[in-house]
């Protein structure tokens, strides 16, 4: 079923990497012809968080190939660049099925998130996530190491979208960047990093603007320009803004003091009173209260990324080289679109049947499963007949290594 769900051409895709040279005769010396033995392996390692060694021998004992753990290692350090393309073609994928819209926009939020490994006290690498907004489906997904920070000119935007990001993404370069491929964006505005401008280009101040706004929950906007520098003319937006509820604000400050401590400062004090954001929808398609509202869902990205860590596993790093931590995060977040993709109508689930013949340059042809005679009992999931015949093959194994190859 996983390979079902696999973008189309990725044994092609293998090919283009340099993984695998495609009809390689057994002579050859090529231990692996068909790159489905090692990716098989290496998301049978990345989804069970098993050992490298454990992996490899139950691949043995399963039939699958007689490899090494230290061979199935050199696969993982070079197999991440291949997982980062069947992850993007994945994502591209999804994004083909038409999704509802506000106001014309398909909504795209965007985040990220750090990763450490074994030991680190700072960031070993980061996740970057763009999801629609109606249906959580991945549109992009990005893995960079720990100076790879948030931007969205890492995000291929098309027309008819509205991007939506924290304070993070709130800077010139980023929006010019959705602007000049036809998006809009809506940012949380950020004093430090987005300097606004009145249409006479004298730079405003957001401060004294704010101070206008004497009541809680009555919003009110302002016309804004951003300027990309250079020779590019200016971006005209809205600066939207609305007063929070006494609780509220004292809920804010209150988190600033914990985030913060010694650092923070009496404007940031003064700006906790407020919700300040800056977007390019023109007020035609979206109302003052509407973008607020809008900007609320925003925190769907983030409870998206925190099932990933709890659930999928995100946060369980074993790796510590950047080669083959860029693999297993590539695989995790492989599998786990894959695994929330199973469940939807969009999913045309194969027949049981029986499984192919994979071949080793040292064992020849391996054994094949048949498909079962008799019927499953009602409820018992078909998914992942292979990981499932190798979990069965592993109860016969001695003492299996518990030990990570990094």
């Amino acid at each position: 079923m996983i390979e079902a769900q696999l973008p189309s051409g990725w044994r092609e895709m293998a090919v283009e990497h340099g993984l695998v040279r495609p009809g390689s005769p057994p002579r050859s010396g090529a231990k692996v012809t068909d790159v489905a033995v090692p990716l098989r392996l290496v998301l049978f390692h990345v989804g069970t968080n098993t050992s490298l060694k454990t992996t490899a021998a139950i691949a043995y004992a399963a039939g699958v190939i007689d490899i090494s753990s230290v061979a199935l290692h050199k696969w993982v350090r070079k197999l991440g660049p291949y997982m980062a393309s069947l992850l993007a073609a994945s994502s591209k994928t999804a994004s083909t099925f038409a999704a509802e819209r506000w106001a014309g926009y398909d909504i795209i939020i965007v985040d990220a998130t750090v990763v450490s490994r074994p030991g680190s006290d700072g960031t070993t690498a980061r996740v970057h996530h763009a999801l629609r907004l109606t249906t959580l489906a991945s549109v992009q997904m990005d893995v960079t190491d720990e100076t790879g920070g948030e931007t969205f000119r890492r995000f291929n935007a098309k027309p008819d979208q509205l991007w939506i990001g924290d304070r993070g993404y709130a800077n010139p370069p980023g929006i010019a960047g959705i602007k000049g491929r036809g998006a809009d964006v809506l940012v949380r505005y950020n004093r430090g990093s987005l300097p606004l401008y009145d249409a006479d280009g004298e730079r405003l101040d957001v401060r004294s603007l704010l101070g206008k706004l004497r009541k809680p929950c009555r919003p009110r906007e302002w016309a804004a320009w951003v300027a990309p520098g250079g020779n590019a003319a200016p971006i005209s937006g809205r600066l939207v803004a609305v007063r929070l509820p006494d609780d509220k604000a004292d809920e804010a400050r209150a988190r600033l003091r914990r985030e913060q401590g010694s650092d923070l400062t009496k404007e940031s004090l003064e700006m906790a009173d407020f919700v300040v954001l800056y977007t390019t929808v023109p007020k035609a398609r979206l109302t003052t209260e509407q973008i607020l509202e809008l900007y609320g869902l925003r925190w769907q990205v983030e409870l998206h990324i925190k099932r990933d860590k709890s659930i999928a596993g995100l946060d369980q790093l074993p790796n510590f080289r950047p080669d083959t931590v860029y693999t297993w995060i590539c695989a995790k977040m492989l599998l786990t679109q894959i695994a929330r993709a199973i469940p939807t109508p969009d999913v045309a689930i194969p027949p049981s049947g029986g499984r192919k013949r994979a071949t080793s340059g040292r064992t020849g042809a391996v054994s094949s499963v048949a498909a079962p005679k008799a019927a499953k009992p009602r409820g018992q999931s078909s998914r992942g007949a292979m990981a499932r015949d190798d979990l069965r093959m592993a109860r016969h194994l001695r003492r299996p290594s518990a030990h990570r190859v990094a």
